[in-house]
């Protein structure tokens, strides 16, 4: 027997998600990052990367870039896919209820990863490391290889179609100039 899900459990789904989500990307990952690009640059005897005030605007340039991909698709995802960017292998904590391919889902596939990956470097110009702008584009790849292993199988499965078309159409992680845009199905070319 399954339960009828009410607006109010979707909602604090919705409202976990985020919190889930700022604890692991906005705190957690940022961390660790930092950490780990910092003993990096040490153990390999790496110097600072830059000035600190050339470090800082870089810094600024990139966050700013990072957050507004972040805020921009998690927007998306919440307002029209009506659900939460938050999944771990291939299980949604509340899965979007409409394949999302306007607004910056128009331009690439993954642009919250996008975004997070921007602000990794970001974090690496503002404490001067070169391991940390090393790391960012390996955390990439990684990111890229979980997503395409995980969460687009997840959406071919729920979307079929639709989603193997915007797949076959829109680059994961690195922007098309022109944005999609979603033929009707059964058109032709």
């Amino acid at each position: 027997m399954t339960r009828r899900e009410t607006p109010e459990v979707r909602k604090h789904r919705i409202i976990l998600g985020l919190v889930l989500g700022l604890a692991t990307f906005g705190v957690a990952l940022p961390a660790t990052f930092v950490l780990l690009a910092g003993w990096l640059d040490r153990v390999l005897g790496f110097p600072d990367l830059l000035s600190p005030g050339t470090g800082a605007i870089l810094a600024a340039a990139c966050m700013c870039v990072g957050l507004l991909w972040i805020t921009w698709s998690h927007s998306f995802i919440v307002f029209v896919g009506r659900g939460s960017p938050v999944e771990a292998f291939g299980r949604a904590l509340e899965p979007t209820r409409q394949l999302v391919t306007s607004g910056p889902y128009a331009y690439l596939r993954h642009p919250m990863v996008f975004g997070v990956l921007w602000v990794l470097l970001g974090i690496a110009f503002y404490i001067g490391s070169i391991s940390g702008l090393i790391l960012a584009p390996i955390l990439g790849l990684i990111a890229w290889a979980y997503l395409v292993t995980w969460e687009e199988r997840g959406l071919e499965r729920r979307f079929g179609e639709e989603y193997i078309r915007y797949r076959d159409n829109v680059r994961a992680l690195i922007p098309h100039l022109k944005p999609y845009a979603a033929e009707p199905a059964g058109s032709n070319e």
